[in-house]
């Protein structure tokens, strides 16, 4: 099971890292398009649907990293006030819901992915993108994310083990 996710780790992390360069070529990609048009040459129509995928993909690809890196926002107040038992039951509680969500709105995902590969769908803008491709980083993160979220369960990591403002900023 460590090397399991230890292996998920390292796509989470290989996935945000992916959202980076995402987020490189969408900046290249606008300031292209402000210089193009403020030259007076024809703007890069393919530039706002671009930055628009772009956009989805650099929100859904770092999501299981900042699960893993316990970089997402937290609140600890009704924790803390909790005796040690109901934090450790308070815990689980929250580790299952996060699970619950995030298997749920996977399916979802999957259910719409699959839905656009059969059906051969193209989402039509200023160029025809295969409609599976707006799917798949989501069904990837909801996924990954909860396969994150059990190695809390399972006992493999907690989320409590940092003060949330050594967090701050991260």
């Amino acid at each position: 099971m460590d090397s399991l996710f230890a292996a998920i780790g390292k796509l989470s992390l290989a996935l945000a890292a992916a959202a980076k360069v995402v987020l490189g070529l969408i900046i290249v990609a606008v300031v292209a398009d402000v210089c193009v048009r403020n030259l007076g040459l024809r703007p890069l129509a393919w530039a706002v649907s671009a930055t628009e995928y772009g956009l989805l993909y650099a929100a859904f690809l770092p999501m299981p990293w900042l699960v893993h890196s316990k970089g997402h926002v937290f609140v600890e107040f009704l924790r803390k006030a909790l005796p040690a038992r109901a934090r450790a039951v308070l815990e689980k509680l929250v580790y299952l819901a996060c699970i619950g969500v995030c298997l749920y709105l996977g399916s979802v995902a999957l259910t719409s992915l699959i839905s656009a590969v059969s059906g051969g769908e193209y989402e039509t803008r200023s160029f025809d993108m295969p409609k599976w491709l707006v799917f798949l980083p989501i069904t990837l993160a909801f996924y990954l994310s909860a396969l994150e979220w059990l190695r809390y369960l399972l006992g493999y990591d907690t989320l409590y083990t940092l003060d949330p403002l050594e967090m701050e900023g991260l």
